[in-house]
């Protein structure tokens, strides 16, 4: 997928003999990060839900075209009970990540996809992202591989893309699409497929076009790495959607 940043001129700043007043509308991690909030669902937003226990998270709404309402995890199943409104969003921002949301409400991957499938309108889509625990820069500190165990070990833990496909499809979900974010969730510039030939030549290209970048070993390490088809390790974050069937 192409870069997130675009430039927009304005008109009135540009003409024969004067210089362009060239504006960058996404410039900014925080609204590009919205933006990708907003793909899935492009060109006609409506009501969106935002699952999180944060501030951070709730600013995945900004930029959305009509009502934005925000929860924590522990509402999803309260909504339900009192016969809350449907919603043609549904944003997950860490919710998934071990599992918890980042309050500490326990509550199973399984579990909180079932709530939000029943919660979409059909044809309604859920759009998230989560830490990668397989990325190298996670396994180099002792937290991060405790994440990595813990995601392999429970029934309903995601570690890899692979991982969260499947967690999607067992939830009753379709039209699954599971990227890598380049650089970062934080600053993000564009989303590379996990999977297939895409993912592939994509971490081959941009590790040969950065060599100058990396030291001997590790250009070596990071080339070997993207011929094994395991190019993803480099990444942080997972990024998804899926649609709850019609």
């Amino acid at each position: 997928m192409s870069s997130l940043l675009r430039a927009s001129v304005d008109p009135e700043q540009s003409g024969a003999g004067g210089s362009a007043d060239v504006q960058y509308p996404y410039a900014d991690g925080l609204a590009r990060l919205q933006l990708l909030y907003r793909l899935p669902t492009s060109p006609a937003p409506r009501r969106l839900l935002v699952v999180s226990a944060d501030e951070e998270g709730s600013l995945i709404g900004g930029g959305w075209d009509s009502a934005v309402s925000v929860t924590a995890v522990s509402g999803l199943g309260v909504a339900l009970s009192q016969g809350s409104e449907r919603f043609d969003a549904v944003a997950l921002p860490f919710v998934l990540e071990r599992g918890t949301a980042r309050s500490g409400t326990e509550a199973g991957n399984d579990e909180i996809l079932s709530l939000v499938r029943e919660l979409l309108v059909p044809g309604g889509v859920v759009v998230g992202h989560l830490t990668h625990v397989c990325a190298l820069r996670h396994l180099l500190s002792w937290s991060g591989w405790c994440q990595f165990v813990k995601a392999f070990l429970r029934p309903q833990g995601i570690g890899r893309s692979a991982h969260c496909v499947e967690r999607l499809r067992q939830a009753g979900l379709t039209e699954i699409e599971c990227f890598y974010v380049q650089p970062s969730i934080d600053a993000p510039m564009g989303l590379i497929p996990s999977q297939g030939a895409a993912s592939h030549a994509h971490f081959l290209r941009a590790i040969r076009s950065a060599s100058s970048h990396y030291g001997r070993i590790g250009y070596a390490m990071r080339l070997l790495l993207a011929h094994a088809g395991w190019g993803g390790v480099l990444q942080p974050q997972l990024f998804f959607w899926a649609r709850r069937p019609c």
